[in-house]
């Protein structure tokens, strides 16, 4: 009896282990791929931002200007969002991390659930 407790014990050990390795593995494939989009994002961003303000440049007919007008546009960009976004997007990027880990449960659970039937 006490031998079966003991691998009882044990099997249950490895297979929470298991489930943490694929929740950890599902969370971590997420944000390298959120990681990678945010990258490629960025370099796309700062090449549009060079040509508006080389664009703006000729337009005002001074380098400066036209810089500091994007760079200006930017922090009205980052104001707004601090202002009104923030929350939300911390809200949802954390709602999307628990429903990773519990979807890669609940699929743990199915599989377990289909070994037993008979």
């Amino acid at each position: 009896m006490i031998d079966l407790m003991k691998k009882y014990l044990d099997n249950r050990i490895q297979l929470i282990r298991l489930e943490l390795i694929t929740v950890l593995a599902n969370v971590t494939a997420g944000l390298i791929s959120s990681f990678l989009i945010l990258i490629i994002g960025l370099f796309i961003l700062l090449m549009f931002s060079f040509s508006m303000a080389y664009w703006l440049a000729t337009v005002f007919d001074s380098n400066a200007i036209g810089f500091a007008s994007v760079g200006g546009l930017y922090t009205l960009i980052f104001i707004i969002y601090l202002a009104f976004s923030k929350g939300a997007i911390d809200k949802k990027v954390k709602d999307q991390i628990v429903k990773a880990a519990l979807d890669a449960e609940n699929d743990l659970n199915d599989e377990d659930e289909d070994d037993y039937v008979v």
